[in-house]
């Protein structure tokens, strides 16, 4: 029941109110007079920006009213700034019912403009929450009322309530951030239409951040318990931070306090070690043991110990000693399993089963450190998920191999996440947000990649510069969760990652990979200059980001191949030959399973890094004349290694390739994009590219009596470029050879090749006219329904270029498949085939 009509009797309403006045109350909205809707019981006035519907609230004497999506209140609160420059602390209660799930309700908005996201939302699957803070794991059901809270202090707590209980604590955001407010804020206001219709029956703003206590005291509508961690019936143990000479042993255990890890070179153990613990709210108890002094590249046995419980017997491998030029160092990739344990407990296992069919023997003998870029669990206030989503499916590997992770963004940098992770030990200047740390002769380097600070960045500069001056450092892998690019769900890129964190570690040599996740789903390739792969392995078992999910799926050129799959991938590096080989294994997807199989690989060679031999121009060359298209032919490739790449550079300056006219990279395979239903087979978009030839009807080169200068080089699948060739040149054509084609001069219509195709999410179709007159340029499918009229119209003499986004005159996303472009200008009819690929 609601607290307002527990109030009974006007002497004992001006009672509450000034009860709540004394506790912060500043604004209260009833929506009881359906004539008046926007009057305030307490503060100012509502101000309607759209529609809005009395309707009956939770109970027969309770109003309330719809607002409609598009529609929304403006709240002036008269709060005064606190804590900085805007309003910094503040309690947010609305009594809200929605009519189904499935889809998005926005609580509030911050941005006066309305022309950002929401702050306060109920998701699609009901839960609460925004991005920034996390989500609860409870969740509402539609048709019903609930009493939903935020108790807000900016640097210190961003708290979500459902009728009273607290069921997460928030990630909070930054004084004067994001979660501030302004003179006003914006009710149930969003930005791109996920503000939908819902009924809201109360609202209360305060001037403060209410107690948990202060919280539960206005009720709701049904009584939730707040989340706790379920008794432990076993300690499952979790190795972090190996050095040479000790070890984190961590695990969940509530029946006591003490820490305890027996342990020693045989099952007899015979040595003893205690630590300490960390008892989080839910009474959940998180205990660790260092365990120190060491010997390195031994095995050792373990149990840990928390009074009457007691672990099996574990065993654990240490670091060989930093700089050993011996034996295999061996890790394995993967990231974003939050949410499905089902499915991530799939790829733990499928991880181990691979290894000892790979290696044999035992798991900690043979897989040294499993690293992990990032989201871990759905929301990283809610402590139930971090055993049931991360601990729980990784104790198959968890007790014998030590597991390093980068925080994503589900865990919002949590204070449960980070006294979870024992990370100090190799902490960067602002703590444990980023670290590096040493095994063998390989850095491990974590990047924070939603921590956005020059203070990081300049400590990954240095950090690299001391790397690449280490004689006992010979490869670097560095590992954060959000990616420069991805081809599957661009909207995830990260300009943090791509133009600050790629070109600090491209510019060393010891870089070898830099891994993240947040799409999920798996991507690799290499920058263009520097040895530095690049690598997406975000299938670790949340829900897959799909082809043809998004619109605006992008072919970027640095990334050689994406599959839409759950994965894993496996190092093994040699230490004495200095060479690594990395395995990718796949369980596929929804629509085609796979069984643990291997889809991709790759290596690095140090101790051969011979280039291949430096190609020559053959054609054309000096000087010679060319008709358009312009066709450029090289020598053949000659190399250690099988061919990776080709680049083709024109200049129209002579030795100056700085600003080319022309630079094309090519791989000797691109894999973008599927074939679809039924079967799903990846596409090779290079797969007839020669890679020693390059034709181009750049408009560019479009010049009669134009001289240009043109050069190419190699690079094999070691990362190593040859030189370039020596530059040779050619002329265009001012004859009758080119005159059809060049701007300006065209003497007949003609419609050429669009580009790309296919193409996703548009493609540019080019065209000349002989003269100006009507033109009709028109898109159909394959049974010769029109689809789109792109020109219908008189166009003037000379080149055009018109875009399609694949979509029909009415704005509709079409399907993939093949379309047909017709081009009809007077006599001449061109028709070319368009393969739209979503």
């Amino acid at each position: 029941m609601k607290m307002k009509k527990l109030l009974a009797g006007i002497p004992f309403v001006l009672w509450a109110v000034t009860v709540w006045a004394q506790s912060g109350l500043v604004g209260h909205w009833t929506f009881d007079d359906p004539g008046n809707l926007t009057a305030a019981a307490v503060g100012n006035d509502l101000v309607l920006r759209g529609s809005q519907e009395a309707v009956a609230g939770p109970d027969s004497t309770d109003g309330a009213v719809r607002i409609p999506r598009g529609s929304y209140y403006l709240l002036r609160h008269g709060l005064p700034p606190s804590y900085g420059s805007r309003v910094n602390e503040f309690t947010l209660v609305i009594d809200v019912k929605v009519p189904s799930l499935g889809r998005w309700y926005c609580m509030y908005q911050t941005d006066l403009t309305n022309t950002s996201d929401g702050d306060w939302f109920i998701s699609p699957s009901g839960a609460v929450g925004v991005g920034q803070t996390g989500y609860t794991e409870a969740v509402i059901k539609p048709g019903e009322w609930y009493r939903l809270g935020i108790a807000v202090r900016n640097g210190l707590r961003y708290d979500y309530y459902i009728d009273g209980v607290k069921m997460l604590n928030g990630s909070p955001g930054p004084i004067d951030g994001r979660f501030s407010l302004d003179t006003s804020v914006l009710l149930f206001a969003d930005e791109n239409g996920e503000d939908n219709t819902m009924d809201v029956a109360d609202v209360k703003l305060f001037s403060r951040a209410l107690s948990d206590s202060e919280m539960q005291a206005l009720g709701g509508y049904h009584k939730f318990k707040p989340e706790v961690g379920e008794p432990d019936t076993a300690i499952y143990p979790y190795l972090q931070s190996p050095t040479p000479t000790s070890i984190y042993v961590c695990w969940n255990a509530t029946a006591g306090t003490e820490s305890r890890v027996e342990y020693g070179t045989t099952p007899d153990l015979g040595q003893t070690a205690t630590g300490s613990y960390h008892v989080f709210p839910d009474s959940t108890i998180w205990h660790w043991v260092k365990l120190e002094n060491l010997t390195p590249s031994t095995l050792y046995y373990y149990r840990a110990i928390t009074d009457t419980m007691q672990s099996e017997v574990y065993r654990f491998k240490t670091a060989p000693p930093y700089g050993s030029r011996t034996g295999h160092i061996r890790f394995a990739v993967m990231g974003d399993t939050r949410t499905d344990v089902a499915q991530f407990t799939k790829v733990v296992a499928a991880l181990k089963e691979k290894v000892q069919e790979l290696y044999g023997g035992s798991l900690e003998e043979n897989l040294n450190v499993l690293l992990h870029v990032g989201d871990v669990v759905t929301s990283g206030g809610v402590l139930s998920q971090y055993r049931r989503e991360f601990f729980g499916p990784l104790s198959q590997i968890s007790g014998n191999v030590p597991v390093m992770v980068s925080i994503g963004d589900h865990e919002h940098d949590s204070p449960y996440y980070y006294a979870y992770m024992k990370y100090e030990d190799f902490a960067g200047p602002e703590g444990e947000y980023y670290y590096a740390f040493q095994y063998g002769r390989v850095l491990f380097v974590a990047v924070h990649s939603i921590r956005h600070t020059e203070t990081q960045l300049q400590w990954l500069d240095q950090l690299m510069q001391r790397a690449q001056d280490d004689t006992t450092i010979d490869w670097v892998f560095a590992y954060t969760h959000r990616p420069g690019h991805s081809e599957v769900w661009p909207d995830g890129n990260e300009a943090y990652t791509q133009e600050h964190i790629i070109p600090i570690l491209k510019k060393y040599s010891k870089a070898d990979l830099l891994v993240y996740g947040h799409s999920h789903n798996y991507e690799r390739g290499q920058v263009t200059d520097g040895n530095l792969r690049l690598m997406l392995n975000g299938g670790g078992g949340s829900a897959l980001d799909r082809w043809r999910m998004y619109s605006n799926q992008r072919d970027y050129p640095e990334i050689q191949k994406s599959f839409d799959v759950y994965c894993y991938t496996i190092f093994d590096i040699d230490v004495q030959n200095k060479r690594y080989e990395a395995r990718s294994f796949t369980l596929g997807n929804h629509d085609k399973p796979r069984d643990n199989e291997q889809f991709d690989s790759f290596f690095r060679d140090k101790a051969n890094e011979t280039p291949p031999a430096r190609p020559q121009a053959v054609s054309p060359k000096d000087s010679q004349v060319v008709t358009f298209p312009i066709s450029l032919e090289a020598s053949g490739y000659a190399g250690e290694y099988p061919i990776l790449s080709s680049q083709f550079q024109v200049t129209a300056r002579r030795g100056n390739y700085s600003t080319p006219v022309l630079d094309v990279k090519r791989d000797f395979e691109n894999i973008y994009y599927d074939t679809g239903a039924p079967d799903y087979e990846p596409i090779d978009r290079n797969k007839d590219v020669d890679l020693t030839t390059l034709t181009s009807r750049d408009p560019r080169l479009w010049l009669p009596g134009r001289t240009y200068w043109w050069r190419v080089r190699y690079r094999d699948r070691n990362l190593q470029w040859s030189q370039w060739s020596e530059e040779a040149s050619f002329t265009v054509a001012s004859g009758t050879g080119v005159e059809d084609n060049a701007p300006g001069v065209i003497r007949r219509s003609r419609l050429y090749r669009s580009y790309p195709n296919p193409f996703n999410p548009g493609t540019t179709i080019r065209f000349d006219l002989a003269r100006r007159q009507p033109v009709q340029l028109r898109i159909f499918d394959v049974n010769g329904r029109l689809v789109r009229t792109l020109v219908d119209g008189v166009l003037a003499k000379g080149h055009h270029e018109m875009h399609w986004d694949g979509r029909t005159s009415a704005g509709t996303p079409l399907p993939s498949g093949t379309y047909l472009c017709r081009l009809k200008a007077g006599d001449y009819t061109g028709v070319q085939k368009l393969l739209l690929i979503r």
